[in-house]
């Protein structure tokens, strides 16, 4: 199956993190979100508003693929890039970036 336009993974990402039970964080994640003091209040804010500014790629470790969502959120810049296996609801965060610091 072909991959689906940016505008609809992006909201296939809105509307899967409106439950915050889809949302699964891996290590790599929590330590970057410490590193960076981004809590997941702000992650979810992320997937819930932000945008895809860039294309999705696939992933070796992960079965679908690498989606960046952005948006600024309280006084940060916040990227937070999730595995997606469209159509289904399950996101995995794989890391967290503070754009204005990298």
């Amino acid at each position: 199956m072909a991959n689906p336009p940016n505008h609809q993974l992006e909201r296939h990402i809105r509307q899967s993190a409106a439950d915050s039970s889809n949302v699964a964080f891996v290590k790599h994640a929590w330590d970057q979100m410490r590193a960076r003091h981004v809590n997941q209040a702000m992650v979810m804010e992320v997937l819930r508003m932000g945008r895809m500014y860039s294309q999705p790629e696939p992933d070796i470790r992960f079965s679908g693929l690498k989606c960046r969502m952005e948006q600024f959120v309280s006084g940060m810049n916040v990227a937070v890039v999730v595995a997606v296996e469209y159509p289904e609801p399950g996101l995995t965060v794989v890391t967290v970036i503070d754009l204005l610091r990298s």
